[in-house]
C-alpha cells in the first residue's frame, strides 16, 4: 500500500542542540545522567522503516507550516493511506483538528482521529461535560473564563490543580499549579490568565497513583503508571505529584527525573485492572475517538478511577508511554506502528454510514406509523412551515 505520512515541525531540535553540546548529566547532580533521545526526525524515520517490514511502499513529508506543502505532498504521491502525525499548524494547537477535516474533504483515508474528536478532546471543559454525562468519571472542577468575575466555589476542596482549559502536552502545567489555599488558588488562576491567554480549569486534585491506559484499535493494552518518586524544585519547594511540561520536555530538569514510568504497573489487582480499563474504554469511546489514543488517569486510595484527559493523538515515539504498553503487550515497536496501519485499513473497508439526526427521527416515525416518507423530498423542501 502507498503509505504518506505527514508531519510538522518548523523550529531547531532541541535535541540536536543537546548532542552538540554534549551534555551526559544535570547540574544540579553530577551523577544523574541524560538517557539519549532521539531527535523528531530520527523518529519518523524509524517509522518508516517499521513501515517498510511489512512491504508498504511509503512517503514521509515535513509540511513545515506551509499549507500548500500539505496538499502537494497528497497530489505528488497519490496516497492510498496517509498516516497523520501533524499535531498542530501555525503554532496552534487548535488547527490540529483541521488537518484530518482536509483529509474528509478530500475523501483521503488517513490514520487515528477524527476532527470531532481531537477538537473536543483537547477542549478539555467540553470533554469532562460529555464525558460526565455518560457516567465516566472525572475529577470535580470549574471553569474561569478571562476577565470572568466568578469564584470558585467553597465546595471543592483543597488542595486543587489550576491548568489551561485548551492546551496539551501539560503545556502551562509547572510545579506551582497544585494549590493548597484561596491565596494561592486565586494567584494561579491570575498568572495563568495572564500568561498562557486562556481559561482556566480548576480541578479538585486526586491524591493517587497516576495511570495511563493506551488504546489500540478498541482493545486496552497493558496500563502504564507515572511514578512519583519525590523531590525538590529548584527553588527548594517540595514538587508535587504531577506531570509538569519539564518533566515531559527537558530531560535535565528536576522534575524530569522526579518521575518514572512503569509498565506494568505493580500491585494493582485483577479486578481494579479490568475497572481502569473499562473506564478508559468508555472515555475512548463517548469522546468517539478510534484506531488509537491513551486515557490519563487518577486512582484515589479508596480505588476511585478518574479520568483526568483524554489525548487523541499521543507520542508513537519509541522511548514514550504509548510504546511501552505495547511492548508489554508482546508487540514489537514494527508490529504496533504496522497493526495502527492495519486498523485504518480494515476500517475503511467498511462502507460509509451517515446518520444524521434529522434520519434518526424520520426512522422512528416510520417505525411508528408504518409510512413511508422519502428523506429526499423531506430535504427538497417538500414540507409545510
Amino acid at each position: 500500500m502507498r503509505i504518506l505520512i505527514l508531519w510538522n515541525f518548523i523550529d531547531d531540535d532541541v535535541y540536536e542542540h543537546y548532542r552538540r553540546d554534549d551534555r551526559r548529566a544535570v547540574d544540579w547532580d553530577p551523577t544523574l545522567l541524560v538517557e539519549p533521545w532521539d531527535t523528531v526526525e530520527e523518529e519518523m524515520q524509524l517509522i518508516v522503516r517499521s513501515l517498510e517490514t511489512k512491504g508498504h511502499e511509503v512517503s514521509l513529508v515535513n509540511i513545515k507550516d506551509d499549507f500548500a506543502a500539505l496538499l502537494g505532498a497528497i497530489s505528488k504521491h497519490k496516497p492510498e493511506l496517509v498516516m497523520n502525525l501533524v499535531e498542530f499548524f501555525h503554532n496552534d494547537p487548535e488547527h490540529e483538528h483541521h488537518v484530518p477535516a482536509l483529509f474528509e474533504l478530500l475523501e483521503v483515508p488517513y490514520t487515528g482521529n477524527k476532527p470531532l474528536s481531537l477538537s473536543l478532546c483537547q477542549r478539555k471543559p467540553q470533554a469532562k461535560a460529555i464525558m460526565a454525562t455518560q457516567g465516566v468519571p472525572t475529577p470535580k472542577g470549574i471553569v474561569i473564563e478571562i476577565g470572568s468575575k466568578m469564584k470558585v466555589p467553597a465546595e471543592l476542596k483543597f488542595p486543587m490543580i489550576v491548568k489551561p482549559a485548551y492546551d496539551d502536552a501539560s503545556g502551562g502545567i509547572d510545579s506551582g499549579s497544585v494549590v493548597h489555599d484561596r491565596k494561592a488558588l486565586d494567584t494561579r488562576i491570575a498568572k495563568l490568565h495572564s500568561e498562557n491567554k486562556m481559561a482556566a480549569l480548576v480541578e479538585e486534585y486526586i491524591e493517587g497513583r497516576e495511570i495511563h491506559c493506551a488504546i489500540l484499535g478498541d482493545k486496552a493494552l497493558p496500563l502504564y503508571e507515572m511514578v512519583f518518586k519525590g523531590g525538590l524544585d529548584d527553588d527548594g519547594k517540595e514538587l508535587p505529584h504531577i506531570i509538569t511540561y519539564r518533566a515531559k520536555w527537558d530531560p535535565y530538569s528536576r522534575d524530569h527525573h522526579a518521575v518514572e514510568g512503569k509498565c506494568p504497573p505493580e500491585g494493582l489487582s485483577p479486578e481494579l485492572v479490568k475497572r481502569i480499563e473499562g473506564v478508559a474504554l468508555s472515555a475512548y469511546r463517548v469522546l468517539g475517538c478510534r484506531d488509537y489514543a491513551r486515557v490519563d488517569m487518577r486512582v484515589d486510595t479508596a480505588g476511585n478511577v478518574y479520568v483526568l484527559e483524554v489525548n487523541p493523538n499521543p507520542d508513537l515515539a519509541e522511548s514514550c508511554a504509548f510504546a511501552a504498553s505495547a511492548r508489554a503487550s508482546g508487540r514489537t515497536y514494527a508490529s504496533m506502528i504496522c497493526e495502527i496501519i492495519e486498523v485504518a485499513i480494515e476500517r475503511n473497508k467498511q462502507p460509509k454510514v451517515v446518520s444524521t439526526g434529522f434520519d434518526m427521527l424520520l426512522d422512528e416515525y416510520r417505525a411508528q406509523h408504518a409510512v413511508e416518507i422519502p428523506k429526499k423530498a423531506v430535504r427538497s423542501g417538500q414540507r409545510g412551515s
